[in-house]
Order: structure tokens, then C-alpha cells, then sequence
């Protein structure tokens, strides 16, 4: 059955595309008011606040979460999508800037659209309301939910950052920079509360979520919080983002008990089945899935309106209505060559050499042969590029991305039974959710035992006497495997390689599964929180700089025929620098680098805030301050 999404965009708080940040004023920014004609007193109909809460979920002021920030930080950061163009490669490249714009809009979305429309219906007056109070507890239930889910994902990326909780109070004061404990409490609080007041099924024809969202995302928030069971320690001093459960006075075995119950709970429910990756990615979706406990649901229309993501991935304009803007980005080499190549996963996520696919409007073409880019890295994104038809507009689609599935609920109590009375690097033989949730998406393979995240040792190979034209040049670049003489060399490769190398640990499974579905970098976050080391190891042995590109005079070349590096200094380069060879640039300049080192040595793995975030808010910037004891009792003020 279609979900009647009830014309939701007319009702979008705050109707129209947000300013740019930077021209933003501060009650702009948090503006939640509702449009004149959906007032209060007008508000009658349970239908005309399910619009407003479908708004939540994909409206206009939602939609530049979606456009590029959501996959820019979510994979490219994490490292699951190569892109290494403007300002959304700067992240692939781990080089993020406060003047990033894609920042800007990840925090517009999450604050102004979210945040401050959830606060909206939250104290919004309902006394004119034609319905019981059973259906107000729901509303504001489902409000909460969003809210919770919004302020999570802020500390997540940004760490200290506002808690806002009453937009009408505190748009017009200063708002403190809080601790992620008060913001975890925070999160608690709203999601217990969306757990009692939201029902076991969805109301008919709607997207309503259900009880099971909030205790999927309560078990989200406590694996998290589990991981923290030291304080970061690449703080430079300032104390803004530090954080151990025992801030909240939990321990995290107690919370990897409270995970394994809550997921339990979603599992044992019948609620939801586990369905093939073909079932959930294969098609243009509005519709929940078998596996959808909570998504994003976007409605095409005009401008500013609905789904970006498809023109942003789709690799040519044949592949989407109108424009095709993927043919430089794809899977990461390291985790591409990670999958068994008869993974029916893979298929969904990444069109590959030698596969049959379809255009949009149904001609066969097969990839590797005609439908090979100029770009040429043989490996672009397939999940959520359908070629749909028939939309208004090619930057505007109707499409669902889940934010929790039936699979992460299983893969976050495997989670659980791995670290309960362990940590990282705790080798594990039961993996019971793993194998169940590989054999129901045709995987090709289940695993016997391992730990979270398993270092590898990376293959540094001296080469001599390589030939560069009519010149020979020596290289320490490369590793087993890599033949310099036929692999092309572009810029700067003096580095360990692990590109040969296959990863046999938790945090790869999870990148397996949930690849460009916005999770990559929460799964990241909370490795980075057990171990700061290990996390920046784990940065390095994805091998970014290494790429997969055409194997040259090769009609119909092999996934893995060739690669080229990108960025970081290549001894061969330098030495034609120096021989002052014509057309051979220096390769030292910023935008060249792959920086793992300063990102991790600057403690990047919080963002930093937007550029002028901080005067468009009114922030109180300085030490983070603890609310946790205001926000249990309720008597925080903003």
C-alpha cells in the first residue's frame, strides 16, 4: 500500500530553502515557526500534524542533511567512498576545515530543520485539536524520537555542542556549549519517553514509527556510550569532549547488557523479517522495507525538495533522469577487495566489472566495456541509484534511507556479546547475529570467531631502477603485489600499502553491510572511543591513496587489473621535481594530501563547528558546560 504522505512539503516548518549560514541570523537558524496557514488554531486533524511530523523525516529544511552532508562525513570520512573532489573530497582526504560549506549544511539540517521543528510540536498548544489524548502522547512521542535522534547524531559529529530543547526560550539568549554527558542524558531522557508514548505498530497508510525505533536507538546510544570507557586523550587541553559512561553512572558491561536486552526485544517482536539487499536497495523505495524500524523519507517534487543522493552517485546522466555526477566516486579499493566477488551485497553496492546493468531507460550495457568513465575508477556506487522515471525534477526523488534496520539490530547485539567482559581486541567465537545476518543476504561465507578490530601489519617493499619513459628512477614506493611498471604511480606513495591485505574483524563487517547507508562513521567513532590508536591505525590501513583504474589497451578489463595512487609524496615524483623535467609539478601542496596524521593528531575525529556557527547560535564558546543533573529533573532552561 502507498503511503499518503498528506502533501507534506506544504506544511514544512518554515516553508523555503535556509539562507546560507553565513547570512543566517540566529533565529533564522533555530526557526521551527509554523506557517500561518497551519497555526495552531487551525491545527485540527490528527492528519495535519502527521504532515508535520513527516516533515521531519525529508522536508525542506531536512533536505541538505541528505544532499551531500550525510554521505560526505557518513562514508567519505570514514572512508568508505573515494572522492577526492572540492570541498566533499576534502573529507575522503581527511583535511576538513571549519570553512567547509558541507558542514554548514549538515548543522543547519540537524538544528534549524530537525531540532528546531521537533521542539515545535513538542510545545506546540493542541487545544484545538478534533482528537483524543492517546494521539497527542503519540505526536509528541514521535517528535522526541526525531529530536533525540538529531542531537545524537550533533555530538556525534561535532562533540560539545548545544542542547536545545525549547527553541522559543532560548532563541534569543546565548546557548552554552554542553558536555556530550549532559547531551547523552539528554538523549536517554527523550528516547525513554518515546518508548512509552509510541505505539507497537505504525498507524494505517503512514510512516509512523513505533516503540521499536526508540529501543533500537536507546541500544544505538548505549552501545556508544559503552565504548567510552576512557576519556579521549588527544584533547589538546580542552575538556569539551571527553566522556566515560561512568559520567552517567553506568559501567559499560551494564550497558552491554541493557544493548543485548533491548535488541532482543526488536528481534523476538515479530515486528520485523530480515529481507535481501535486492528486496531493500534494488528499487526506488518510499515504502518501509521488511527490515525498516526508522528512515528518512523523502518526497520528490521541485528545487530543494525530496532526494539529491541519486544525481550525486549516479555515474552518467544515462544512469539518472537529467544528471549523472558519480563517475568520480566509488567503493574504497581496500574494502571493494574485501568482498567475496559473489557477495549478492556487492552487487547492490557497487557496479562492478563485467556485470549487466540496466539504464534508466532499459538498454543493457555491460560495465567495463561501454560503460567505463573518463575518471575511469572502474567501480562506482550502485545502492540507491535505481534510474529512476518520471520525476519532476533530477535533483528532486522520492526514496527511503533507513537510519535502523532489522540487520543493525543484530549486528549491535553481536556488538554487545563481543565486548560485554572484553574489549577491541577480544577474539570472540560466538558470532551467531553476524552468520545470521550474512546467510540471510546471500553472503557466500559466515566467520567462526573474531575480534572488533584487528591491526594489520601493512607490506613496505623497496623497488629499484623503475623506468619512467627513457629515464630510471629508484622507488621505495610499493607493497607485495604492487608492479610499479604497470600499475600507474600518481603522486605521492611513500607510505606502507595494505591494499593487498583482507581485514577479519568486526568493523569491517559492519562496513560490508551498511556501506553508503549513513552509519560508517558512528561505527568509526566508537572504535576511536575504546582505542585512539587503533582508530588511527584503522585510517591508515584503508589505503586510500589507493584507487582502481583502467588497466590500459584492455578491451574488457578485470576489477583489479591496475592502480593508481593518489596524493602523498611519491619518491619518484620528487626525483623528477627535482631533474626539472617539464610538466612535472610539485606534488607537496595540501589539496594533494591524504592527511591521517593530522587528522588524527588534531583531534578531527570531532568536526570542527561551521565557520560563524558560533555568532548565527549565540554560543557561549569556552569549556563546555555539564547540565545532566538540569536535564534529569527538567529544569534546563534553553
Amino acid at each position: 500500500m502507498k503511503v499518503n504522505n498528506f502533501k507534506y512539503k506544504a506544511f514544512v516548518l518554515g516553508l523555503g530553502a535556509t539562507a546560507l549560514l553565513s547570512t543566517t541570523s540566529c533565529s533564522d537558524f533555530l526557526d521551527g515557526d509554523i506557517p500561518d496557514q497551519v497555526s495552531a488554531a487551525n491545527m485540527t486533524q490528527l492528519e495535519h500534524y502527521r504532515a508535520m511530523l513527516n516533515s521531519l523525516y525529508g522536508g525542506k529544511k531536512v533536505v541538505e542533511y541528505d544532499a551531500k552532508f550525510n554521505w560526505v562525513f557518513n562514508e567519505g570520512a570514514a572512508g568508505n567512498l573515494y572522492n577526492v573532489y572540492q570541498d566533499e573530497g576534502t573529507a575522503f582526504k581527511l583535511q576538513i576545515k571549519e570553512s567547509n560549506s558541507i558542514l554548514a549544511e549538515g548543522y543547519r539540517a540537524i538544528y534549524g530543520g530537525i531540532i528546531a521543528s521537533a521542539n515545535r510540536i513538542i510545545h506546540m498548544d493542541m487545544s484545538a485539536a478534533e482528537f483524543g489524548d492517546a494521539d497527542k502522547t503519540e505526536i509528541i512521542a514521535e517528535a522526541k524520537l526525531m529530536r533525540a535522534y538529531a542531537h545524537f547524531m550533533a555530538t556525534e559529529y561535532w562533540g560539545a555542542v548545544p542542547l536545545i530543547l525549547d527553541t522559543d526560550k532560548s532563541a534569543k539568549s546565548s546557548k552554552p556549549l554542553v558536555t556530550r554527558a549532559t547531551i547523552y542524558a539528554a538523549v536517554e531522557k527523550d528516547l525513554l519517553d518515546a518508548e512509552a508514548g509510541l505505539p507497537e505498530t505504525p498507524a494505517i497508510g503512514t510512516i509512523q514509527p513505533t516503540k521499536y525505533a526508540a529501543k533500537a536507538l536507546l541500544a544505538k546510544l548505549y552501545l556508544t556510550m559503552a565504548a567510552c570507557k576512557e576519556n579521549p586523550s588527544l584533547n589538546k587541553g580542552n575538556a569539551n569532549n571527553n566522556f566515560k559512561c561512568a559520567d552517567l553512572g553506568y559501567n559499560s558491561d551494564d550497558l552491554y547488557a541493557r544493548v543485548i536486552e533491548l535488541t532482543t526485544e526488536i528481534i523476538n517482536s515479530g515486528k520485523f523479517s530480515l529481507a535481501t539487499h535486492k528486496e531493500m536497495f534494488g528499487t526506488q523505495q518510499y515504502d518501509n522495507s521488511a527490515e525498516t524500524i526508522l528512515a528518512w523519507h523523502h518526497v520528490g517534487g521541485g528545487w530543494g525538495e525530496g532526494s539529491q543522493y541519486q544525481c550525486q552517485m549516479a555515474m552518467e546522466s544515462d544512469w539518472s533522469p537529467g544528471a549523472g555526477w558519480g563517475a568520480g566516486k566509488g567503493i574504497c579499493y581496500t574494502l571493494y577487495n574485501d568482498f567475496n566477488k559473489q557477495d549478492a551485497r556487492l552487487i547492490e553496492l557497487s557496479i562492478i566489472a563485467n556485470q549487466k546493468y540496466y539504464t534508466q531507460d532499459g538498454t543493457e550495457k555491460v560495465y567495463g566495456k561501454d560503460m567505463l568513465n573518463a575518471i575511469g575508477v572502474l567501480n562506482n556506487v550502485k545502492k540507491f541509484v535505481w534510474g529512476a522515471t518520471g520525476v519532476n525534477h533530477f535533483m528532486s526523488h522520492t526514496a527511503r534511507f533507513d537510519i535502523v534496520r532489522l540487520s543493525q539490530v543484530y549486528m549491535m547485539r553481536q556488538e554487545a556479546k563481543m565486548l560485554k567482559g572484553g574489549d577491541y581486541a577480544t577474539v570472540c567465537s560466538d558470532m551467531s547475529d553476524l552468520n545470521t545476518v550474512l546467510a540471510a543476504h546471500n553472503a557466500k561465507y559466515e566467520k567462526s570467531s573474531m575480534a572488533f578490530y584487528t591491526k594489520l601489519d601493512g607490506k613496505f617493499v623497496n623497488i629499484e631502477s623503475v623506468k619512467v619513459g627513457s629515464e630510471t628512477y629508484s622507488s621505495r614506493n610499493g607493497s607485495e603485489g604492487f608492479i610499479p611498471t604497470k600499475d600507474k604511480i600518481v603522486g605521492n606513495t611513500g607510505i606502507e600499502m595494505y591494499h593487498t591485505q583482507h581485514r577479519n574483524d568486526f568493523i569491517q563487517e559492519l562496513r560490508k553491510e551498511f556501506a553508503m547507508e549513513g552509519q560508517g562513521w558512528f561505527d568509526l567513532k566508537r572504535l576511536y572511543y575504546m582505542t585512539q590508536d587503533g582508530a588511527y591505525h584503522f585510517l591508515k590501513e584503508q589505503d586510500r591513496s589507493c584507487y582502481m583504474v583502467q588497466a590500459p589497451n584492455v578491451e574488457e578489463p578485470a576489477q583489479e587489473s591496475d592502480y593508481a595512487r593518489q596524493a602523498l609524496v611519491n619518491d619518484i615524483t620528487w626525483q623528477r621535481v627535482e631533474a626539472g623535467e617539464d610538466g612535472i609539478k610539485n606534488p607537496s601542496g595540501s589539496e594533494e594530501t591524504i592527511d591521517v596524521d593530522g587528522f588524527h593528531s588534531n583531534d578531527t575525529w570531532f568536526l570542527p563547528f561551521p565557520a560563524d556557527v558560533d555568532v548565527r547560535l549565540g554560543l557561549e564558546i569556552g569549556a563546555a558546560q555539564d547540565f545532566v543533573k538540569a536535564v534529569q529533573d527538567g529544569s534546563y532552561q534553553y
